[in-house]
């Protein structure tokens, strides 16, 4: 009996775990994740805005407490599902597949913190350009003001904890998004952060000075390793 796609990409993706030393423990773990994930893949168009979609309404499905440990394994498995060799092979060099949190995660005091001070942080010149950009092209989008507010704050927030990433590269982009979730989480506001997160990462890349690169689904498509 022919495999689906879904069934094709996660053997491909077990191989690889498996090949990079991963316990068999978080190989069940992670394959459990994909076998849910996929009955919300089934018969979708294969391509980066339908997974995205998918992705949104598989993690509408669960319990907020779970998405930090999933997201790791919605992005890799992306890859897999639309068989990008490169991108593949590019994960693997840079160790994406530890079965790990490599950074080390704030207290919810910490990210509470943050937070509240955001109104008090001086930003940089650098920065209030991708801020200001970021807000010109958000505000086209016709957003109500008090979603326009948060949203800009998020993007802010995001902006600042990304300050002492030495390369602008979606591995360290991704792992600070999963850093700050737990305060959304909390907040009852993740699926905004989430949104906005795969918006801002062209900006905080200096991609923004290319608008189309924010519109582009070809562009979305190759970058849904952040996209959670």
């Amino acid at each position: 009996m022919e495999m689906t796609r879904e069934e094709e990409a996660q053997k491909a993706y077990v191989k690889l775990l498996t090949g990079q030393g991963v316990s068999q423990r978080v190989l069940v773990q992670r394959e459990f994740v994909i076998i849910r994930l996929s009955a919300f893949l089934k018969d979708i168009p294969c391509d980066g805005s339908h997974y995205r979609q998918a992705v949104d309404r598989f993690i509408a499905s669960m319990d907020p407490a779970e998405i930090p440990a999933i997201l790791p394994v919605v992005r890799e498995f992306f890859s897999f599902w639309v068989r990008d060799i490169k991108a593949i092979a590019a994960m693997s060099q840079a160790k994406v597949f530890n079965g790990t949190t490599p950074v080390t995660m704030a207290t919810q005091d910490e990210l509470f913190k943050h937070w509240y001070d955001l109104d008090k942080t001086t930003m940089t010149s650098q920065e209030e350009q991708v801020m200001d950009t970021f807000k010109q092209v958000s505000m086209v989008r016709g957003f109500e003001p008090a979603v326009f507010k948060e949203r800009m704050r998020m993007a802010k927030c995001l902006l600042l904890s990304l300050r002492q990433v030495p390369y602008k590269q979606s591995h360290s982009y991704r792992q600070m998004v999963d850093r700050n979730l737990p305060l959304f989480n909390a907040l009852g506001s993740q699926h905004t952060f989430l949104s906005v997160s795969r918006e801002f990462y062209y900006f905080w890349r200096s991609d923004m000075l290319k608008p189309q690169a924010v519109k582009s689904p070809a562009m979305q498509g190759h970058e849904m390793a952040i996209a959670a």
